[in-house]
């Protein structure tokens, strides 16, 4: 249930609202769950306090246990609560939001649809976590995904964690910072896998991202900011940790935070297509709405078959999802061009955002860029089939499985988009009224009714990770 946020102690984060700290996950995540509960645990008290933690369960039961037993450990040893939602809890909580809604029968059985994708939607956790925001009464919402490892500095307290909380809350109380979105990026493992596509040249990979370009398109980059609006300088935060407006895109999602844009609009619910969960970040730089960047980069790791690319399913899994990006990404360009040309159909004279002419925009722009979108499949297939005959080895091998992938998938490509989208139009269309109906639930509802308490198990094998069906960063 909604709850008033304690009371603020002295110092740092005096204002101490509610947020919720989540990690979607479909693998094995101790180090990763670790490095976050100890993001959470040196908050000052009150900060702390007013931390829902929850993680967003989408593994095999095997994997599950085996996850359980660190988050057993981790409330047992520090004191904190972990909300676990799995498939079951988030299903039932689901069914309650819909039914709350007021949606029509239709649009309850498509926003049903929506939020209870498989395995395989990257764009699924971030929409329960928005939810489970709203139930709890969460101000800001703050993601780390399970492959990539945060560090506390022992001397300070700095942590991601902790600067997006002070950044977010200066935007909140008509501070020097107008900021929709803090995030930093990533060390260690690139989160676009390419190893076998540039090995013998990086001109493949640029002809494959040149794809979804428009015709005389330039950079993506957000325009000047707005009259009042911060400057792009940087900005000192706590123990001397700064950070400078994002204009080029470099936030990672999976660590970051955001404030207020996630009631506007979901992530793109599609399974199986890379990048659909960068729609509202995405969204505030074609607003102008200010996106931060800090230097407290997390490290991102593959798990032991994907650094080995030992798994062929995935080989060609990820391939299609590539190129189904690819497609999927012109036609947000060429949405994005519309959303700066008409900014101001995205606003009520109230002032409020208006979900469903975000969606009707974007149905407009598919229309319109659906021409230029056919010819991407064939020209991506291409890239590959001329890398892989420059390949040799496991390397030749490994392109051959993508290139079989590719070429089962290229003839279905577009309409598989173009129904993404679609699906995604209708759930954003909802979900202003999903929004109010979580918040309305959490009024007399607690969040433990769909969690579950962490299991008392032997570990399972670790190696079943190995046969995860996936939903690769």
């Amino acid at each position: 249930m909604h709850t008033s946020p304690k009371q603020p102690g002295n110092g740092f984060l005096d204002t101490c609202v509610p947020r919720l700290v989540y990690m979607p996950t479909n693998r094995l995540f101790e180090e990763a769950f670790r490095s976050l509960a100890a993001e959470v645990i040196s908050l000052p008290d009150c900060a702390r306090e007013n931390v829902t933690l929850l993680v967003v369960d989408d593994c095999p039961q095997a994997v599950s246990r085996v996850n359980r037993q660190v988050t057993d450990e981790v409330a047992r040893a520090s004191g904190l609560q972990v909300h676990v939602l799995d498939a079951d809890g988030w299903r039932r909580l689901a069914d309650d939001i819909v039914a709350a809604s007021g949606l029509s029968a239709n649009d309850s059985a498509a926003a049903r649809t929506a939020l209870l994708q498989p395995t395989g939607s990257y764009g699924a956790g971030p929409n329960k976590a928005a939810l489970v925001a709203a139930l709890v009464g969460a101000e800001s919402l703050h993601r780390r995904d399970s492959d990539q490892i945060t560090q506390v500095d022992p001397a300070t307290g700095s942590s991601p964690l902790r600067v997006e909380a002070e950044l977010l809350d200066r935007a909140r109380t008509g501070g020097d910072v107008d900021v929709y979105c803090v995030g930093s990026s990533l060390t260690g493992r690139p989160t676009r896998d390419r190893r076998d596509l540039e090995q013998h040249s990086a001109e493949f990979v640029r002809r494959v991202d040149a794809l979804s370009e428009l015709p005389g398109d330039i950079s993506r980059t957000p325009r000047a900011p707005r009259p009042g609006a911060a400057p792009p300088g940087r900005i000192a935060v706590h123990n001397t940790v700064s950070a400078q407006r994002d204009l080029t895109g470099i936030v990672e999602m999976g660590v970051a935070a955001l404030r207020t844009v996630h009631t506007w609009i979901p992530e793109m619910p599609a399974v199986g297509i890379l990048g659909s969960d960068y729609f509202q970040k995405g969204l505030l730089y074609q607003l102008d709405l200010p996106v931060y960047h800090h230097d407290l980069r997390a490290h991102h790791v593959y798990e032991p078959w994907r650094a080995g690319q030992s798994r062929p399913d995935h080989l060609g899994w990820y391939a299609s999802a590539e190129m189904r990006y690819a497609v999927l990404r012109r036609h947000w360009n060429f949405f994005n061009e519309s959303l700066v040309a008409q900014r101001d159909r995205l606003f009520t004279s109230a002032g409020e955002f208006d979900s469903a002419a975000y969606g009707e925009l974007f149905l407009d722009a598919r229309e319109r860029s659906e021409e230029g979108a056919t010819g991407i499949p064939p020209a991506f297939l291409t890239a590959y089939r001329e890398a892989a005959a420059l390949a040799s080895g496991e390397t030749a091998r490994r392109l051959g499985i993508r290139i079989a992938a590719l070429e089962a998938e290229s003839l279905s490509v577009a309409a598989y988009v173009s129904q993404a989208i679609d699906e995604f139009a209708r759930l954003t269309r909802a979900w202003p009224d999903l929004v109010a109906a979580a918040d309305r639930l959490g009024r007399n509802t607690d969040l433990s009714s769909y969690t579950s308490a962490a299991a008392r198990v032997p570990a399972a094998d670790p190696t079943v990770c190995a046969t995860n069906r996936h939903e690769p960063s």
